[in-house]
């Protein structure tokens, strides 16, 4: 996997202020037919133009590439609330539009290469890989989201707590298998 990093790893300027604490991730989908490269430059023009307040996530993934838009210790704007915008790291999983250009098994790749970078984070932070850790944007927010997860791994059930929690132990289970194969790099640059 191509890892490719903002100009916000180098510069000392950033969008946000520091978070006072991580406390696990969200995995999003972003309903889109977009790759992961595709959001350097639709992020660029959104800064560039002042939409950032719009939303934004630290990262974005496809199957080859890992986008690391901003550093996860800084607030992100991809949950609708203050709380998790605070507190949780964004993985936005690319071209994820239901109908979209991926069949559900590519789009599966995709998730695999997130559970990948959440059990990354997850070690690095010292967190463990539980419901309390691995949360879904709609648990935070009126929304679909992850809406192409929801309809494969939950068959587009209504949107209860049971359903949830079942798409979020899916999430687990499959992040839970990386978890221990992470080898933290203490020399990798600050994310």
């Amino acid at each position: 996997m191509e890892h490719i990093y903002s100009d916000y790893f180098r510069d000392k300027s950033k969008i946000t202020e520091k978070r006072t604490q991580i406390l696990g991730i969200v995995l999003h989908d972003d309903a889109e037919n977009m790759a992961a490269k595709d959001y350097i430059d639709w992020l660029k023009d959104r800064a560039r133009e002042g939409c950032l307040y719009k939303g934004w996530a630290s990262i974005y993934i496809d199957k080859d590439t890992c986008y690391w838009f901003h550093p996860i210790d800084y607030i992100e704007w991809h949950c609708g609330n203050q709380f998790a915008n605070e507190h949780y790291v964004g993985i936005e999983r690319c071209q994820s539009k239901i109908n979209g250009v991926l069949s559900d098994r590519q789009f599966e790749e995709i998730e695999e290469a997130s559970f990948k970078i959440a059990a990354k984070i997850l070690k690095e932070q010292n967190l463990p890989v539980n419901r309390d850790t691995v949360r879904l944007h709609r648990e935070f927010f009126e929304t679909a989201c992850p809406a192409r997860a929801w309809q494969i791994h939950v068959n587009n059930s209504e949107d209860s707590e049971v359903n949830r929690e079942r798409l979020k132990d899916y999430f687990i289970s499959r992040i839970q298998t990386y978890y221990n194969q992470v080898k933290i790099d203490k020399t990798a640059i600050l994310r």
